[in-house]
């Protein structure tokens, strides 16, 4: 993977328990962090996502249209083609 440096600001008392679990986990700070990011990071996109999706079928309206378009689709497949097959 590759990396980049960067400098962040932080108040000494993070860093310290920062320095403390990557510690514990026996890992070296920077991956230690680069790890607990991820796993945040993914958290708030899998938030996000579950907003958007509520959002979008979360309400009666969004849901009576979504079940009115699936049964016409259903309507549609039942049909035969141009050439009159199933």
């Amino acid at each position: 993977m590759a990396t980049r440096k960067v400098a962040i600001t932080v108040p000494p008392a993070f860093l310290k328990r920062v320095d403390g679990w990557a510690k514990k986990m026996g890992k070296p700070r920077s991956r230690f962090i680069v790890e607990e990011m991820e796993k945040r990071l993914d958290a708030l996109e899998d938030e996000q996502i579950t907003m958007l999706y509520d959002q979008a079928f979360g309400n009666d309206q969004a849901a009576e249209e979504t079940r009115a378009l699936a049964e016409e689709m259903l309507t549609l497949a039942a049909l035969p083609d141009a050439e009159g097959q199933w």
